[in-house]
């Protein structure tokens, strides 16, 4: 794409970032890899373009090439270390990323790699990967506008960026990175995230139009996918909830009326799948099996997990009301049926069909009074199961999503600088 030149032919989608590493990655951009290329969206990462500055180009260069405010062309972009973006139609940036030097666990400062570096290995602590360089890109871009030639910017969260709490583990992380996602969100051309709590939470902050793109799975992950040994009688269902270990905290909304019920039946089994090693998970299930990373894996994982009936609960707090209904997507395609907690000014499961695809719980006599019909019927379990595999199947998939994330980024290549226009009017 030379300057002002209309998009022709395939769109050339540019992704700052992990295409398919971690979940978030995998289910908001790795898995549309292929759909995106059968409407005409090519997607490549960044960092796939070996002469560019993430691969020792210099930033620094590119800054003084463009000093004096001239548009970038495409053969210009090259000479200094911007292939990739004289590749790109649109550049889609994501969530956020740590770009100091402190360790995520202990929140122990330095000031330079091999400090950190050093503390994480005679630690033993945890660091999300540090990223040097999008800042000087970010930076870049934003003072010199000129250098994307007509070439648009897309934003893109599931979660919301703003509101991290420290429980995450991510909260004194996202703080200092908020800057950073403040200028991204006032850059970009198109906002997409993934419910319209959150859309409406960025629309305050983002300078562009926000869009609404669910998430999705790839069925054959699932169908794919055998149990590890035989299903239980009827009468003795499998009640299964999956997450990481912080996520106890949610798990104690629904737990009374898990254990009560358990009580009642005593062939029901608990079970946690993602913190086998977590002592305070252990006392409070039946089973607990280790987490799975990849999507693949984890859907199988899943499925081997036996779930007849799973669990979303969620405490009511700002940052879980902005999650998505993942959770019960999950669960649908593994052939269970979900209770979800439900909130009062809309949350994540208000999606879900009281009654006909999932129960929504609003308190805790609402899932002791679901977990106990749904125990009890194994005729209901199945008919809500499958009436929440036919929406998955319908709604939910990959080949579904897929169109709206191709008109998405073919409308941010035909309205580059959406975000520039509206800050111009806003100060004139």
């Amino acid at each position: 794409m030379d300057g002002d030149s209309p998009v022709t032919g395939a769109l050339h989608l540019l992704v700052y970032g992990e295409l398919d590493s971690g979940v978030s990655a995998l289910l908001r951009v790795g898995q549309f890899r292929k759909p995106l290329a059968a409407l005409g969206v090519e997607v490549r990462g960044w960092s796939s373009f070996a002469d560019d500055v993430l691969s020792g180009g210099s930033a620094a260069g590119a800054n003084s090439a463009v000093r004096a405010g001239e548009r970038a062309g495409t053969d210009a972009l090259r000479e200094i270390g911007m292939t990739a973006i004289a590749w790109a139609d649109v550049i889609l940036f994501r969530r956020f990323n740590s770009t100091h030097y402190v360790c995520t666990e202990c929140e122990d400062d330095f000031p330079g790699p091999d400090g950190h570096r050093r503390h994480l290995a005679d630690s033993g602590h945890y660091s999300l990967p540090i990223d040097p360089l999008i800042r000087p890109i970010v930076g870049l871009l934003a003072t010199h506008p000129s250098m994307l030639g007509g070439r648009a910017i897309v934003y893109e969260t599931d979660d919301d960026p703003l509101a991290y709490p420290d429980w995450t583990g991510l909260g004194p992380t996202a703080r200092r990175e908020r800057d950073l996602i403040e200028k991204l969100l006032g850059m970009a051309d198109l906002v997409i995230t993934t419910t319209p709590v959150l859309a409406g939470r960025l629309a305050g902050v983002a300078g562009a139009p926000v869009r609404v793109i669910r998430n999705a799975l790839e069925p054959s992950w699932y169908t794919d996918a055998k149990p590890d040994c035989p299903g239980d009688a009827p009468g003795e269902p499998r009640v299964v909830y999956h997450g990481v270990p912080v996520r106890l905290r949610d798990y104690e909304v629904a737990r009374p009326a898990v254990d009560a019920v358990a009580s009642e039946i005593p062939g029901l089994r608990r079970v946690w799948l993602g913190a086998a090693n977590e002592p305070r998970v252990a006392a409070a299930l039946d089973e607990v099996r280790p987490w799975v990373d990849g999507g693949r894996e984890f859907a199988a994982a899943l499925v081997a997990a036996r779930p007849d009936i799973g669990l979303a609960p969620l405490l009511d707090e700002r940052f879980n009301r902005a999650k998505s209904e993942l959770h019960w997507l999950e669960y649908s395609l593994a052939g269970a049926a979900t209770i979800a907690s439900g909130f009062a000014g809309g949350g994540p499961y208000d999606v879900v069909r009281d009654g006909v695809d999932g129960l929504v719980a609003h308190s805790p006599a609402e899932w002791a009074g679901h977990l106990r019909s749904l125990a009890a019927s194994p005729d209901l379990r199945l008919e809500v199961a499958a009436r929440a595999r036919e929406r998955v199947l319908a709604d939910y998939t990959v080949d579904a999503r897929a169109p709206e994330w191709a008109d998405a980024y073919r409308w941010a290549a035909e309205h580059p600088g959406v975000a520039r226009e509206r800050t111009a009017a806003v100060a004139r």
